[in-house]
Formats: C-alpha cells, structure tokens, sequence
C-alpha cells in the first residue's frame, strides 16, 4: 500500500506508456518566478520527477511540499490562501470557533500584538499589512497557528526555510466566483456599478482577469500563456493541498486530518462545523450562480479567465488525486465508480495514434 506522504519518486521509473510533459517549475528572478523542469504525469497529476530548486533564496522555499510529513523538517504554520467569493469567511469561523485555532487579522486600530474576539489583531490582508507583520516575526512568535492571506507571493515570504508553511486553499468555480464577486461590488458601490452589467466589468480595465493563476505565479499584469498557467499547476500540486468550494465538507474533513486539528467539542461530530456551513455568512454568496451554464454571458466569463478555468479543472482532479495519496479515499468518477487510469491512459494513446494517422492521410491528399 502507497504510503499516506508518498515521496514524489513513487512512482514507477517505466514510462512506456505514460503521457509525460515537461512542466515548468520555479526560479526567482527580479521578483518573479521563472521556470525551471519537472517531469509530470499528465494523466493523473503525479510528479515523476523534478529538478531541485537552484535558487535557494527562493520564496516557494518557504513551503513544505505537501506530500511530506507536517513537522518532519521542524517547525510549521499553516497557511491558508484564501481566494475571495470561496467560503473563505466560512472557513476562518470554523478555524476559530470550531477548532480553537489562532489566526491573525486587523479587528481595530492601531494594530497590536493583542488577541481581539480570539483574533490576533494584525493585518494579513494587505501588502502593507504584510510587511509589518514581517517585521514582527508573526510567524516565529508562536502567537498563530495558521495564517490567512489572500497574497499568496507576500504571505509566504513571512516564513522561511526552517520555519516553513503548509499551504491550503478553497478553489471556487471561476464562473460562480467571478458572478459572486461581481454581485458583491455592485451592493457594496451602487453608484460606480450603476447601468454597469457583469459583461461590461469582466472586459474592463478594473476587472483582474485569470486572478488565481497570477497570484500563483506572481504576474499580476500583462498577457499570459500556457506556460504561465503550467508553472500554476505545478505550484498547485507540489505544495497545497487543495479544497474544492463546491464540496466544502469533504475539503474541511480533508484540512482537519492532514493537519491533526482537534475540535473543541472533542466528540468528533463535526457539529460545530455544520453550523458555519449552513449558517453562510454574507461574503461567501451565489455558489450555484444566476448564470445560465452555456449562454453567451457564462461564454464570455470562461473566455476571459480562460487559464483560471483550466486550472479549475485541474484542481479537481488534484482534489481527487490527494484523496487517494493523502487521505486513503478511492479514485471515483461521478458515479461512484473506481476509475480505471491504465484503461484511460490506454484510450488516450489510442486517440492520439488516430490522429496521428489522420494527419498523414490528409497530409497525402
């Protein structure tokens, strides 16, 4: 049996008939991450094998891998990325009452290294935030138990390699999220959204398309590529362990076992847990969404944050993937059944060599 914090050279060296790609890793570079190779199963989202990272100075350094046993390297501290419109309020209620857990975030001013309403009274939430929180040494003040940023890249330059954070995240449908988000603003600032509709924000110059693969990479501006959204990917699999919006109860079951949290209640009911989830609190809104799946409106959302999509999509079944490595759950498809990945690997082969003979006919004509 595959052991729970399987290495990532697990798997068998013979790759025959493997779909292989060469993925695009990590390297820092003037304050941007730039690739270097790692060798990815495209079919099931395991890493076959990778290149150490050449840059020690690199912030992606500061996170554990996460199919490495927590504490094993010393010291850690979660770190939850919390994307907005993904039940990230949800998800900080039951961290703090459900779980006793000690998160840091701005309640009033000033700000202080003083606990207000079971909260650390320190700013995560913003790049300023951030770098006083630095220059507090939040983390190796042991006042924290997990971290909650919505800054990837700046959040985890608050740890370093012998203090290391364990990333997580909810990831939304990009669709749903964007609707949400957009929703959201037009209460929050009636005046501005006046007469604006969701296809006008979403092709303007105040919208941020693609927002969770930038973070990822750290590219906030500019066109991006499929190199780009790779780069996502890895960083994806290689370092979170991921939560999915729309199942947030397997996802928060998931949290609390791979990071041995212990309920308040101690009668392992996950009560307290129901409670926030029914309860859904006013930010975490519209997760099945208005917009109708196929129309124009939902066509132009997926276009626009076409590699937030893709990595969507790729999330799931990383999401399924970390519930065999990690969590001993059985690969599943829709239906409940196992799935077969030698049987779809074999397919994709055979598609492949179709196509191939295709293109030479057609060729020939």
């Amino acid at each position: 049996m595959m052991s729970r914090f399987a290495s990532f050279d697990d798997e068998p060296n013979n790759t025959t008939h493997r779909q292989l790609q060469v993925l695009e890793q990590f390297r820092l570079s003037e304050g941007k991450i730039y690739p270097d190779f790692e060798v990815y199963n495209e079919m099931t989202g395991e890493t076959l094998s990778s290149l150490a990272y050449e840059n020690e100075a690199n912030p992606l350094n500061n996170l554990a891998d996460s199919r490495t046993p927590p504490y094993s390297n010393g010291p850690e501290t979660a770190f939850f990325f919390h994307i907005r419109k993904s039940r990230g309020g949800v998800v900080k209620n039951i961290m703090t009452h459900c779980f006793n857990l000690r998160r840091a975030e701005k309640k009033q001013d000033p700000e202080s290294l003083t606990f207000v309403d079971g909260v650390l009274n320190v700013d995560t939430q913003t790049l300023a935030g951030l770098k006083r929180a630095q220059g507090t040494n939040l983390v190796d003040s042991g006042l924290v138990d997990v971290i909650v940023s919505s800054y990837f890249f700046e959040g985890m330059m608050l740890f370093n390699p012998t203090h290391k954070g364990r990333v997580f995240t909810m990831l939304p449908h990009p669709v749903y999220q964007t609707e949400s988000l957009y929703l959201s603003l037009k209460q929050r600032h009636p005046a501005k959204f006046n007469g604006v509709g969701i296809e006008d924000w979403v092709q303007s110059d105040s919208f941020n398309d693609n927002w969770v693969v930038r973070s990822l990479i750290n590219y906030r501006k500019g066109a991006l590529t499929e190199e780009h959204v790779t780069v996502a990917k890895v960083i994806l699999s290689r370092k979170f362990v991921v939560g999915i919006s729309q199942y947030p109860l397997e996802s928060m079951k998931r949290l609390v076992m791979y990071y041995g949290w212990n309920e308040v209640s101690g009668d392992g009911s996950f009560e307290c847990m129901h409670h926030f989830m029914n309860q859904e609190v006013d930010e975490d809104v519209s997760f099945e969404g208005r917009i109708e799946r196929g129309s124009e409106r939902w066509n132009l959302l997926t276009s626009v944050n076409k590699y937030d999509m893709e990595l969507y999509y790729f999330a799931l079944q990383l999401f399924a993937k970390q519930g065999s490595t990690l969590f001993g759950r059985p690969y599943v498809d829709k239906s409940g059944a196992p799935i077969d990945f030698a049987k779809l690997r074999a397919q994709r082969e055979q598609e492949q060599l179709e196509q191939f003979f295709n293109s030479l006919v057609q060729g020939g004509e």
